[in-house]
């Protein structure tokens, strides 16, 4: 069975301050999993631009673990 390959994400503020987390497949297709604004969510994205464009005062896009 072929699983999909993820990385886990974190979008930050200047300060370290978490904005939002999430997972990244491969295949370009983005899952926000919880933000500071909003909480706990499920939002899908195609790729990871409009994820940038979430909220103002993302600075830092920080790779986790990557399963294979």
């Amino acid at each position: 069975m072929d699983a999909k390959r993820r990385r886990d994400f974190q979008l930050e503020d200047a300060k370290g301050g978490k904005l939002a987390t999430g997972v990244i497949y491969d295949e370009g297709n983005v899952q926000v999993l919880w933000r500071v604004d909003i909480g706990y969510t499920a939002e899908q994205y195609s790729s990871l631009n409009p994820v940038l464009d979430l909220m103002p005062g993302i600075v830092v896009l920080r790779l986790q673990n990557a399963d294979s």
